[in-house]
């Protein structure tokens, strides 16, 4: 490599420092510690070994997991209650109260999309046909996503669809998320989802001061100076 170039290379690593890189993470719900059977369902509390912090996010305490086998009528037997994106299991909003709706999740992470569909055991009539994404900064609303959920196959569970939410990755000072829903009925308005995408970003390196960037001058001056001539 030319001397001079390599000298660059050196002054503009010396002003900047390291370069930031993404850190990203799926939350799949296929590797927490003590799973139900894939044809139950059980609180995400017992189903990551008595905690709700999962991946290094806290989950609300409403979120269930629930297996790809489970169906709420076995003996008849009733429709699956729902379809994983990936793996053996996904979660579900586990409340009926619809004044106290909202399932929180903590986390400075940005939320780039998660994978949503309708609770198809409830599909006749009730369920949730949409949920809206918040992003917060303590209790104020930072920005918002709301998610159609079709009901694209009528009493059977449907395949659950992206939800974009990559708008989030240009807020600062996020804390967690909120997710609502608009049910159907007065209750039993669950909605499923799986695989929820999360990036986080290492620090950028500031600006460096006037007198880095003069070092770095002086230091590609001196080399090219030494440089052998011929």
């Amino acid at each position: 490599m030319h001397a001079a170039l390599r000298c660059v290379i050196v002054a503009v690593a010396l002003v900047t420092g390291p370069i930031a890189l993404a850190q990203t993470l799926t939350a799949s719900f296929d590797d927490l510690s003590s799973p139900p059977a894939n044809d139950t369902s059980q609180s995400l509390f017992f189903s990551n070994g008595g905690s709700l912090d999962y991946q290094g996010i806290t989950w609300d305490s409403r979120f269930k997991v629930v297996g790809d086998a489970y169906r709420v009528d076995p003996f008849t037997p009733g429709p699956l209650y729902g379809q994983a994106h990936s793996g053996a299991y996904f979660v579900t909003s586990e409340f009926d109260d619809p004044l106290n709706d909202g399932l929180q999740i903590t986390t400075t992470m940005r939320l780039t999309g998660a994978w949503f569909g309708r609770n198809a055991y409830y599909g006749f009539g009730a369920g949730a046909d949409q949920v809206t994404i918040h992003a917060l900064a303590g209790t104020q609303v930072m920005a918002s996503v709301v998610f159609d959920l079709p009901d694209t196959d009528p009493g059977n569970p449907a395949r659950l669809q992206f939800a974009n939410t990559s708008v989030f990755s240009t807020l600062g000072g996020v804390t967690g998320y909120r997710i609502d829903r608009r049910a159907l009925g007065s209750q039993n308005g669950h909605w499923v989802a799986d695989d929820f995408s999360f990036v986080a970003a290492s620090p950028v390196p500031e600006p460096a001061p006037a007198w880095m960037w003069l070092g770095s001058l002086a230091l590609l001056a001196h080399r090219v100076r030494r440089r052998p001539e011929g």
